[in-house]
């Protein structure tokens, strides 16, 4: 489902979007008084980082024709990529 689809499935508008970002991106936001804020990465919270990598786009396309060949994400192909090099390390 894309940005689109959801918006539309669950009744948001762009100006809906704008109003709830508005506090985010004027620094006017304040958390409840109780509320607990965390800061960095939920993901760093369960033990995994988010990197960037840059591939040549052709191997890109590549990748993901793969992976909707095998019903699976190309993100589980790049996962496979690095299980497989760090393996071979050993």
């Amino acid at each position: 489902m894309n940005v689109n689809d959801f918006m539309a499935k669950h009744g948001i508008t762009d100006a809906d979007l704008d109003r709830m970002a508005a506090p985010y991106e004027d620094g006017s936001f304040e958390p409840e008084p109780d509320g607990e804020v965390f800061s960095g990465s939920h993901l760093d919270a369960v033990g995994t980082r988010r990197v960037t990598v840059v591939y040549d786009a052709k191997d890109t396309q590549r990748v993901a024709m793969i992976a909707r060949s095998k019903g699976v994400k190309p993100s589980s192909v790049y996962r496979d990529a690095l299980d497989y090099y760090l393996a071979a390390q050993d």
